[in-house]
């Protein structure tokens, strides 16, 4: 059996992925939770978003307000902010901003 150093401490807020993860809070979305099927606006925003790294997940949805896991995310908050608003529909008002982790 190894030995256990005391200095292996376990910690909060510390996670461990294989590619760095940013998350993105989009808010203003309202309705986004009808557009969910095939070449509707969610699809075609996280085809936007995807073209600066690879969507892992969504957050629950409220009120048109939902975080965006990415990994490798290459987009500031502000670009892809205007990637999202550009797709039009349910996302022409939205907002992004970096929601850490």
């Amino acid at each position: 059996m190894a030995t256990r150093s005391p200095a292996n401490t376990i910690e909060f807020g510390k996670v461990n992925f294989g590619a760095p993860v940013t998350v993105f809070a989009v808010a203003g979305a309202a309705g986004v939770d009808t557009q969910v099927a095939p070449g509707q606006d969610l699809e075609a925003a996280l085809e936007a978003a995807a073209q600066k790294g690879t969507v892992l997940g969504l957050g629950a949805e409220a009120g048109g307000a939902f975080n965006l896991y990415m990994e490798n995310s290459s987009w500031s908050a502000a670009d892809l902010e205007a990637a999202i608003q550009a797709v039009g529909g349910v996302f022409a008002a939205a907002t992004v901003a970096d929601a850490g982790l």
